[in-house]
C-alpha cells in the first residue's frame, strides 16, 4: 500500500492483488447483489433491441428542471423514465479524455426502486452522519477504484471488495461513451456529460448488471484529491 499526501488530502493507494483478494472474499455479497438486480419492483432494461421506440416521457418534467434539480442536490426520488430522457440528450464523453486520471465525488440519484436505492438509505447516508462520503478514482485505462471512501474530504481510501475496473468506450443506447468495465463482476457503469459550466464538470451515470439497470449516480470531478500516488 502506498500512501500520498497533498492538498491537505491523505490518500491511500493498494497493489492490484488487493483488488482481486478482496473480490474473491467479498463473493457472496456480489452474488447478492446480483440477485437483488432481479428483485427489484421494476427490472428496468434501457438498451435492448428496439430501445428507440420505449415510452421515457415518464413525468413529462422539462430536461431543464431536471438538470437543475439533480446539480443543486435536490433530494427528491426520480422517475427512471425522466433520467433516461436526459441521458439520452446529453453529450457523450470519452474514457480517455474524460474519465481517466481524474478521481470523482459521488451522489446516488433516488428512483424508489433500485439496487442503489437501497445502498443509499442503508449505507450511504448512516455513513454521511460521522464525515464519510463516496466516489470514484480512475487511474489509468485498466486501473481503478469503483468505490473511493473519504471522511471529511481529508483522508481517502478505495474500499476494493468489487475488485478493479478499467475504462474503454462502449455503446449504450446507441451512442458510444465512456464506460467503467468491472474485472470480475457483470456489471457496467456508462456515462453522458452533465454539466461542464464554470469548469465543475458533472457526468450523468448509471450503473446496470448486464442488461438491468441497477440505479442512476452522478459523478462530480473532484480536482483536488490526487489521482496518483
Amino acid at each position: 500500500m502506498e500512501i500520498a499526501t497533498r492538498n491537505e488530502r491523505t490518500v491511500a493507494f493498494y497493489s492490484p492483488i488487493t483488488y482481486d483478494l478482496m473480490q474473491f472474499a467479498f463473493f457472496p455479497v456480489n452474488m447478492a447483489i446480483n440477485a437483488m438486480c432481479y428483485l427489484q419492483p421494476k427490472k428496468a432494461e434501457w438498451n435492448e433491441k428496439g430501445f428507440e421506440k420505449q415510452d421515457v416521457n415518464g413525468s413529462g418534467e422539462s430536461l431543464e428542471n431536471l438538470t437543475r434539480a439533480i446539480l443543486n442536490h435536490e433530494d427528491i426520488a426520480y422517475t427512471e423514465e425522466d433520467l433516461v430522457r436526459l441521458y439520452d440528450s446529453l453529450p457523450a464523453v470519452k474514457a480517455s479524455d474524460d474519465l481517466i486520471g481524474r478521481t470523482w465525488k459521488g451522489k446516488i440519484l433516488r428512483t424508489n426502486g433500485s439496487v442503489l436505492d437501497l445502498a443509499e438509505w442503508a449505507i450511504i447516508r448512516p455513513l454521511s452522519l460521522i464525515g464519510v462520503s463516496w466516489g470514484k478514482r480512475y487511474r489509468t485505462a485498466d486501473k481503478g477504484d469503483p468505490l473511493l471512501f473519504n471522511w471529511q474530504e481529508k483522508i481517502f481510501a478505495p474500499v476494493p471488495i468489487w475488485g478493479n475496473v478499467g475504462m474503454t468506450d462502449i455503446r449504450w443506447r446507441g451512442v458510444p461513451t465512456a464506460t467503467m468495465n468491472y474485472d470480475h463482476q457483470p456489471w457496467k457503469d456508462y456515462f453522458r456529460l452533465l454539466s461542464d459550466k464554470s469548469g465543475n464538470v458533472v457526468l450523468l451515470g448509471i450503473w446496470t448488471h448486464k442488461n438491468i439497470s441497477g440505479g442512476w449516480f452522478t459523478l462530480t470531478l473532484d480536482q483536488d484529491t490526487p489521482t496518483d500516488a
